[in-house]
């Protein structure tokens, strides 16, 4: 069968780009032939990054001058991150022969396949995507055509009130939904909808399937990790501190040249295969991402999780499914160098692994 696939692989950012190649390559094992929707929004280009940049802070949308001088920094480190993702893309993903900028450029040229499947990341989250993003829902095409739905994310752990009905509207015609987060089954029982809980599909492949497209850069080095996506304060301090103890270097990933200023050794906007090695091979990785802390779970590296002051309810389901919630850093909390047993998280893992490859398979063949 050909399966349509429409998700967030157009952010520019590693779990967006790596949790697609993963949905497309879990399909993919089932028999099906894969075509990623290519669905590129004008806030999720180049230029429409750049002009959100006065969304930032308040003082960029009072301050025009310093708005302009920050968008002019910005640049530079745009133009690599860019790059890094579409050569990412034109390597590992199967996408659709157009490219759609909006939703009326969809609706002109429906899509054709056997089923159109909604994929991961926050794809129903209505605040992050400016609004309720309708190509997400397959709000076109035949009414005939199977919809199902694979680890998708309302980011939130409650909706709006202006968005009830129509989400409800909008999701009345999948056959099978499934959500990554225990908050997006709740969401879908107030609509009186069903869904299933499942993994990212990120943790549908297993560390020696992640090798095979990590790089070699970072084997045998000793470091810690910082992947600090929100910039907390607190984060950088902990981190800090921990490799300073341990007498290691700190290495820092960034999407952004300037920040050679923050705390540790600047990695500036690595390549995706970099990324996997730098989390493969760290002796502990610091983050508040989701998808950095599902790949230090993965390959059983040492980690610590911090959680964001928004869109938190992805990380928080993660951390409780393994149990790793002595994990979970604050102000407060005294940082050790302790090592993770993960036996009993690899099995939790591999169980919810199975139960989520059967969901997808049983509900591509609906």
């Amino acid at each position: 069968m050909k399966i349509s696939l429409i998700t967030l692989h157009r952010v520019p950012n590693y779990g967006s780009v790596l949790q697609a190649f993963a949905t497309q390559l879990a399909i993919e094992k089932f028999g099906h032939s894969v075509e990623v929707l290519d669905y590129y929004p004008e806030r999720m280009h180049f230029i429409g990054m750049l002009k959100r940049i006065k969304n930032k802070k308040d003082i960029l949308k009072n301050n025009p001058v310093l708005c302009f001088a920050t968008r002019c920094i910005m640049i530079p480190s745009y133009i690599k991150r860019f790059h890094v993702f579409s050569c990412f893309l034109k390597k590992h993903i199967t996408l659709s022969d157009k490219t759609y900028f909006n939703k009326e450029s969809i609706r002109n040229a429906p899509i054709e396949a056997d089923v159109y499947c909604t994929g991961s990341d926050q794809v129903w989250n209505a605040e992050w995507n400016e609004g309720i993003d309708y190509p997400f829902f397959y709000d076109f095409g035949k009414a005939e055509t199977l919809r199902i739905a694979y680890a998708a994310s309302f980011g939130r752990s409650q909706l709006k009130d202006w968005e009830i009905d129509e989400m409800k509207r909008l999701l009345q015609k999948y056959k099978c939904i499934s959500v990554r987060e225990s908050s997006g089954v709740d969401i879908l029982n107030t609509l009186n909808l069903t869904g299933s809980l499942v993994l990212d599909p990120t943790l549908l492949l297993n560390k020696s399937e992640w090798s095979k497209i990590a790089s070699n850069k970072y084997k045998n080095k000793k470091y810690v990790l910082l992947y600090n996506l929100n910039r907390e304060s607190e984060l950088y301090k902990i981190a800090k501190s921990y490799a300073y103890i341990n007498k290691m270097p700190l290495y820092s990933i960034s999407y952004n040249l300037h920040e050679i200023i923050k705390p540790g050794k600047l990695v500036f906007c690595p390549k995706v295969e970099e990324w996997l090695s730098l989390i493969k091979n760290a002796q502990c990785v610091f983050s508040d991402s989701l998808h950095a802390t599902a790949f230090s779970i993965n390959f059983n590296t040492d980690f610590y999780a911090y959680y964001p002051h928004k869109f938190s309810t992805r990380l928080e389901s993660l951390i409780k499914l393994t149990g790793f919630e002595n994990r979970v850093i604050s102000k407060s909390k005294v940082i050790h160098n302790e090592k993770i047993d993960f036996t009993v998280a690899n099995r939790i893992i591999e169980k919810e692994r199975r139960l989520s490859l059967g969901f997808l398979k049983e509900a591509l063949e609906q």
